[in-house]
């Protein structure tokens, strides 16, 4: 180990133990990533609607969303079949890379504007043959994105027969808003609600969309915004349940 990796190893460690000791009064989550049972932290921002209670796990650092996209991707993709498979991965969270990447036979973390990745890529042209990737990831990416309908058809044309894609986008309205105010301050080409889902249906042979209330609420895959904003899929004060669509190319035999 290097130096710098042994550093993030005890500090790392130190977080583990001392968050539940500080917190102790605050429930107890289990991250599925890394495995640490205790309080959460919550997350604090200036952007609207980002602020939550209870979001990031303070051993790994993945929010929300990366535990739930770990549990379905773990449900789908078993560690024996992994060194086989091929998995690409766009707007790549170091929560999950960094786990990620060792288990696959070939893994390509990608994005359009970062430099910190395998290879700068537009989702909507991508340079990659026709059936490539066993796994396509790209969360919280397509409401950014013009076109996002030749995006859709793009990730299609990449994945495998017998392969599946997530493609999770925020839910912000009860409604897909297919054109927000120039002046919005979420400033997104598309501002999504549970129906953007069904336009999947177009371009892929299946769709499954798993929802967190279908998991334990002590694996935290809901959210707790702070914001006062009507969310949809309301579960309770403060509570609100994530929805993750799976997008198969035919030959998919999912079971889980």
């Amino acid at each position: 180990m290097s130096r710098s990796e042994l550093a993030r190893a005890a500090k790392i460690a130190l977080k583990r133990t001392l968050y539940p000791l500080v917190f102790r009064s605050r429930r107890k989550y289990r991250c599925v990533i890394c495995a640490y049972v205790g309080p959460f932290a919550h997350k604090q921002t200036p952007k609207p609607l980002r602020s939550r209670l209870n979001a990031k796990c303070p051993s790994c650092s993945s929010m929300e969303r990366h535990r739930f996209q770990w549990q379905i991707l773990s449900d789908l993709s078993p560690a024996s079949s992994r060194p086989q498979q091929t998995l690409l991965h766009f707007a790549p969270e170091p929560s999950l890379e960094d786990r990620l990447r060792p288990q696959f036979g070939e893994y390509i973390s990608a994005d359009l504007f970062r430099s910190n990745v395998d290879q700068r890529v537009d989702v909507r042209d991508m340079p990659f043959s026709d059936d490539a990737f066993d796994i396509i990831l790209c969360s919280m990416v397509l409401h950014y994105v013009d076109d996002y309908k030749r995006a859709l058809q793009e990730i299609y044309r990449v994945l495998k027969p017998g392969g599946f894609a997530l493609l999770p986008v925020p839910m912000i309205h009860e409604k897909t808003n297919d054109a927000p105010a120039q002046n919005s301050a979420l400033r997104m080409v598309v501002e999504p609600g549970p129906d953007f889902y069904d336009l999947y249906d177009e371009y892929f042979d299946e769709v499954r969309v798993s929802v967190s209330t279908d998991y334990d609420d002590d694996l935290h895959f809901f959210l707790e915004p702070t914001d006062a904003h009507p969310f949809p899929l309301k579960l309770a004060e403060q509570k609100h349940a994530d929805i993750i669509p799976v997008s198969l190319k035919a030959g998919a035999t999912l079971d889980g």
